[in-house]
């Protein structure tokens, strides 16, 4: 994968971090396709209601999507025609503005549909907290967006370093300036995603997948051994053929491994149904562009924003914040408790006036 014209104020480079997609999708992450809004109304009684839009995607989103909400769960959908584009064929091309709406009783109601342990949906884990300190009554609410990240053979820990997790954290978000050397860090930092992880990583489950099939065809124990030995012929076969849904067949057959051709015809898309859906929601997730709206119901005390307009907050984060780690968001509001300040200065008052009264002579 190759970096191209890096712009310091533009951060869709950044997604050229992980790898093409499958038949299924493509991960394309210099290009920001699918930009998201996210927004929640955060209410003082512990009631949220969020809206979930999709700026710019075709119109299959509104039943199928990295969420895994439509209006069977609950949620309104909206869906307006965008004018039409022309594609790189010179046809047309409509796409949709997608928007989905719900009100949550409370946070848990919201964790339990938006925070799923699905391998192919998006995580959103949030938190609502109501303090009451006398004078002032407290609500801190958070939003965590869970990694995408959904290679399971491999760690990025292997990969990624102190100083990388650091440079990570520092990045602005989308559209902020960086340093000429941060440049040339976060071009580095995505080949070493985008080149090393991400192949190691898709050729740990492909050679999974081959073995599988392998065991299944009831094979000789030399054709394993051959497995073991070409482990560095198929690694160098995952840059160009990462696009393919049957690669696992494809390298049995360069091999000249002889499988069982019926029964791996068909086990090879179940056995690859799992990557394959994997990557597809990585590819969508990757190639997004995404605003996190929070609005809060009293003033905003204490916020991580990247922008602030009264209690309206805003976070534009770079894919690369969550690709391995959770990116937190948070905000604190607080209301000025007038009978508190009443009762506190009635008790003032009573205090001078009995202070004054045991004063005086009998």
């Amino acid at each position: 994968m190759r970096l191209r014209n890096f712009r310091t104020t533009n951060y869709c480079v950044m997604k050229s971090t992980l790898i093409i997609m499958l038949v299924l999708g493509t991960l394309l992450f210099s290009s920001c396709e699918n930009p998201m809004i996210f927004e929640t109304d955060v209410h003082a009684d512990g009631t949220l209601d969020k809206t979930i839009m999709f700026e710019k995607g075709d119109s299959v989103l509104i039943n199928k999507n990295i969420f895994g909400i439509d209006s069977t769960k609950g949620w309104s959908g909206k869906i307006v025609a965008l004018p039409a584009e022309k594609t790189e064929t010179g046809s047309d091309k409509v796409q949709y503005k997608i928007l989905f709406k719900k009100r949550f009783a409370s946070v848990d109601q919201l964790n339990n549909e938006l925070n799923s342990t699905s391998d192919t949906l998006f995580h959103i884990h949030s938190t609502f907290e109501k303090k009451f300190r006398w004078f002032y009554t407290y609500i801190t609410y958070t939003e965590a967006f869970q990694p995408i990240n959904r290679f399971k053979m491999l760690s990025p820990a292997d990969y990624l370093n102190e100083e990388d997790n650091q440079f990570i954290d520092r990045l602005p978000g989308e559209g902020k300036a960086i340093s000429k050397a941060d440049s040339l860090y976060l071009q580095m930092l995505n080949v070493k995603i985008g080149e090393y992880f991400t192949n190691m990583a898709i050729f740990n489950e492909e050679f999974e997948i081959l073995t599988e099939l392998v065991k299944r065809s009831n094979l000789e124990n030399k054709w394993m051994d051959t497995l073991v030995r070409k482990k560095e012929f198929i690694y160098n076969h995952i840059e160009k053929m990462k696009g393919e849904p049957d690669f696992a067949l494809q390298m049995a057959d360069s091999l000249h491994i002889p499988l069982n051709r019926e029964s791996a015809i068909k086990d090879s898309p179940i056995l690859a149904k799992d990557l394959n859906s994997r990557i597809s929601f990585m590819g969508f997730a990757n190639d997004g562009k995404y605003i996190n709206i929070i609005n809060m119901p009293w003033t905003v005390v204490n916020t991580n924003a990247d922008s602030i307009s009264g209690n309206r907050l805003f976070w534009r984060p770079l894919v690369t914040k969550f690709l391995f780690k959770e990116y937190h968001m948070y905000a604190e509001s607080r209301k000025l408790n007038l009978w508190a300040l009443l009762v506190s200065g009635l008790i003032i008052l009573l205090t001078i006036f009995f202070w004054r009264r045991s004063l005086k002579p009998r």
